[in-house]
């Protein structure tokens, strides 16, 4: 497998903007896409230093984009870079022009875990043209609950880091940066959206906040696979069940 370091200037970030780059080695014209996000403090570089990944992918012959995505929630910051845009759109055209991935939405997918399960959905329902499978692990998919509890919230950013990404905390219920909300939305427009996944450890902090998006997206009428494993947040967790992921992927 091909393990690719990209660096290159965003329009979007109006930075420069760090990729790792995995490709297998198959003989193929192109390939099946995995975008990884990671989580809260973490980068790039975080999936391949701490899981298997990149054997996981060479084995299913799925090449994998991470990007670092800072501690943005993969949103288009009140105050800050504008990551949504840059992860729903820009990033997919642009890793299409420099390596032969597939451009069918059938063939292209996201999944992060954490704060960047959060940001698979969002990316995801924002852009379902661009995605076809959404995958969360250990997800902070009930963002409004997730906010208002302090052991769930234990080891996020600051209070005024939150302002930055999302202004006003007390503001996100209805929004589009609530995801049911969104969900909602998009389902009363009809939208052709994702095939949804999600995953969580029984005994992890943040299983409430992932069994309340869970059973309210599913009160709504959204087809979700939803698996319960035994586990915590921590990387023994994603390390493993990356591959549940890899496996419900077509």
């Amino acid at each position: 497998m091909a393990h690719i370091d990209c660096n290159f200037y965003s329009p979007s970030l109006e930075k420069n903007a760090h990729v790792i780059v995995f490709l297998p080695s198959v003989n193929t014209d192109e390939f099946p896409v995995l975008y990884l996000l990671h989580g809260s403090t973490g980068g790039c570089m975080s999936w391949c230093l701490k899981t298997g990944i990149e054997r996981y992918a060479q084995d299913k012959g799925i090449a994998v984009v991470m990007p670092s995505g800072e501690n943005s929630f993969y949103l288009d910051m009140a105050h800050g870079e504008k990551y949504l845009t840059y992860i729903g759109k820009e990033l997919p055209e642009f890793m299409r022009t420099m390596f032969p991935l597939s451009e069918k939405r059938e063939e292209t997918y996201i999944a992060g875990l954490s704060m960047g399960g959060y940001g698979a959905y969002r990316a995801g329902l924002e852009f379902p043209e661009t995605f076809g499978y959404v995958a969360s692990l250990s997800g902070s998919l009930d963002l409004c609950l997730l906010l208002g509890s302090d052991k769930a919230r234990a080891g996020m950013e600051s209070d005024s880091y939150m302002r930055a990404v999302f202004k006003d905390v007390t503001q996100i219920s209805g929004s589009r940066d609530d995801l049911i909300a969104l969900l909602k939305l998009q389902m009363a427009e009809k939208i052709d959206l994702p095939q949804m996944y999600m995953n969580c450890g029984t005994q992890d902090a943040i299983f409430p906040v992932n069994e309340s998006f869970y059973q309210t997206a599913a009160a709504l009428g959204a087809e979700i696979k939803y698996e319960r494993f035994p586990g915590e947040h921590n990387w023994d967790f994603w390390d493993e069940h990356i591959k549940d992921v890899l496996n419900w992927l077509p």
